[in-house]
């Protein structure tokens, strides 16, 4: 008697973006799916060895390197573009060893959220490729997918441009957080009724995982000024990290830790309107965002995949710059044409943020912003892939 169908994962742990989208499919597979399907879940650093292993992690310095800007990153930045989407070449046969081993020995279908995984596995076993991201650089655009799963329609249509299938091209609608999903509307209503009533407002502040110095001074600088301003700012801080150490210079800062219990948010805020939350690794980050997230009334991130809030929640974003690599500055472009970001372009812009703010609030463009964000777009898109993915399974395997 058949056992359940199999579906292999494989991570990169590169960055913050792939891994998260990968991390939402998990969740809904085992929440909505779980007795009915097998998850397999590795990732390249476990399954390399040797030389494969070592540009791995080669591969992982260049791009947290790449990613705070700078020489590196504009030389990183230089390489990836003359990367196509679907090269495997000399180096990505190097990468690829240990995971075609995996493959080979695990022959079921694989779903992964980094091209670069597409054309090292897809002559041995079927690939789902999650391209959670609004943005579809040149780069992403791979086309030896069985399945690739995109947000928008715009997403599909690039695809195809590059000649990938049209019938393996599935439009799912944004991949947000599933437990942000289900208060959507509860908490859109709460938030407007704070812009519109001109209450006390709280910002979200977020750092990419590189951390670069021009995002983080920007980060800073606007959370003293919304806190002149008589606002709150919540920022998020990797332990040990550059963000973490620069608001250590500051005066009044609230800190709230992995384990430590929200008893009064309020309070805190209030007293403090400074609060860093420290958090050691993306599980951390993502459990403490969920917390938080209720008494966000805007956010100031660089534009990755974070972006999905102002597109779907309705949440107003103030994006960072310099907008770094392929994606930011097109998921820039979508949030401007949207009409649900504003830039943060230079350091005077951070330090006279919290003024701004009060500007747009009393104007309406704060309001405004978050209504053009709300219920234009699906937002259950994670939902949808898993889904789409159990069907498929199980439509391989024989009964």
């Amino acid at each position: 008697m058949p056992g359940k169908p199999v579906l292999n994962i494989i991570y990169t742990h590169i960055g913050r973006g792939h891994p998260f989208y990968l991390d939402g499919i998990i969740d809904r597979l085992v929440e909505n799916h779980g007795n009915r399907i097998e998850l397999k879940i590795t990732d390249v650093f476990s399954l390399s060895t040797g030389v494969s292993l070592l540009f791995w992690r080669i591969v992982r310095w260049m791009y947290h390197k790449g990613s705070q800007g700078g020489f590196i990153g504009m030389f990183y930045e230089w390489l990836r573009k003359g990367k196509k989407a679907d090269s495997y070449g000399l180096v990505e046969k190097l990468l690829a060893r240990g995971i075609r081993s995996f493959v080979k020995e695990n022959p079921y279908p694989t779903l992964v959220a980094h091209p670069v995984l597409v054309p090292m596995i897809s002559d041995i076993v079927p690939v789902y490729y999650l391209h959670g991201e609004i943005a579809v650089p040149d780069q992403a655009a791979v086309t030896g997918a069985s399945r690739v799963y995109v947000p928008l329609e715009e997403g599909r249509n690039k695809f195809m441009s590059k000649g990938a299938a049209e019938l393996s091209i599935v439009v799912t609608g944004l991949c947000v957080e599933s437990n942000l999903v289900v208060e959507a509307k509860t908490l859109y209503e709460k938030r407007m009724y704070r812009i519109e009533n001109n209450n006390t407002l709280v910002g979200g502040l977020f750092s990419s995982g590189a951390e670069p110095v021009g995002h983080t001074e920007k980060i800073v600088a606007a959370a003293k000024s919304l806190s002149s301003a008589g606002h709150g700012a919540v920022v998020f801080c990797r332990v040990g990290g550059r963000l973490e150490k620069m608001l250590g210079d500051l005066t009044g800062v609230a800190r709230l830790k992995p384990d430590d219990k929200v008893t009064s948010f309020e309070s805190t805020i209030n007293k403090n309107r400074i609060l860093a939350v420290l958090f050691n690794d993306r599980k951390q980050e993502h459990e403490l965002t969920i917390r938080l997230f209720r008494y966000f009334d805007f956010f100031i991130a660089p534009s990755h995949e974070r972006t999905n809030w102002a597109a779907g929640l309705g949440l107003p974003i103030f994006i960072l710059h310099p907008v770094i690599g392929p994606f930011s500055p097109l998921n820039r472009m979508f949030l401007m044409n949207q009409r649900v970001g504003r830039d943060i372009a230079d350091l005077g812009q951070a330090k006279n943020f919290g003024a701004k703010l009060g500007e747009m609030v009393s104007s309406g463009e704060l309001a405004e912003m978050a209504r053009n964000g709300y219920g234009r777009l699906k937002i259950d898109g994670f939902s949808r892939i898993a889904s789409d993915i159990v069907k498929l399974l199980e439509r391989q395997t024989p009964a």
